[in-house]
């Protein structure tokens, strides 16, 4: 009986210090190797190239395509933005299958401490631009990569067959109200200038295009919550 104790005291033990065990930070290159080390930093020296330094070794920020540190899993968006370009994003969802990527600013989460100065430089955990298939290649949210690489899931293709029917409604009705406006104008040409319904129709009807916006991301969002 006391070396059964003795065994679940242990056990608990070992798993009270894992929880303080802190977490390898990684860095993942364009070439797939991987390095890992327990202290990364994002430097960002005056009138030279910004790095990342691994237990103090220099890693040149244009080789790393991850890496994780205290503050989460990024990606750098060098492909989509240039190689100087030292924009990244942050890894706020992943489901096993999908990652989704949320641009951050890369200042507030490099460092040992989170920057909390300014809320607007963090994550929202509310939007995406960009994600990955089973930890692969980083590709822009658009409906054109999503469904080709959600095609094997029926519910999200679905979502994102709802995605497209509000995109064609969204565009008719920006083009339609900005084609009324157009011709207003246009049968005015040789008249004073004033408002008219017409004028004042189609403005609201571009207007009322954007209200497609939030339905239109929340089918993306599901889509992606889908693919399971």
């Amino acid at each position: 009986m006391k070396k059964a104790m003795l065994i679940g005291m242990c056990l608990i033990s070992s798993l009270s210090w894992s929880q303080w065990v802190p977490k390898k930070h990684i860095v993942r290159l364009y070439t797939n190797e991987i390095k890992e080390g327990s202290r990364l930093v994002y430097e960002y020296p005056i009138m030279q190239p910004s790095f990342f330094s691994l237990d103090g070794k220099h890693i040149d920020s244009e080789n790393v395509a991850y890496f994780r540190n205290n503050h989460g899993y990024f990606a750098n968006l060098a492909h989509f933005y240039g190689e100087r370009s030292e924009r990244y994003a942050m890894r706020i969802k992943n489901n096993g299958k999908i990652q989704l990527f949320e641009e951050i600013d890369i200042s507030a989460y490099g460092g040992d401490s989170l920057l909390t100065d300014n809320p607007r430089r963090l994550a929202s955990g509310e939007v995406w631009q960009f994600y990955a298939k089973n930890e692969g290649e980083l590709k822009k949210g658009s409906y054109k990569n999503l469904k080709l690489d959600l095609a094997d899931n029926p519910k999200s293709m679905e979502c994102l067959k709802s995605y497209k029917r509000m995109s064609i409604l969204q565009y008719s009705l920006a083009a339609s109200g900005a084609g009324l406006v157009a011709y207003q104008f246009y049968s005015m040409r040789n008249e004073p200038a004033q408002i008219t319904t017409g004028m004042i129709l189609g403005l609201v009807m571009t207007g009322s295009s954007l209200l497609f916006d939030g339905p239109k991301n929340d089918m993306l969002w599901m889509a992606v919550d889908s693919y399971k």
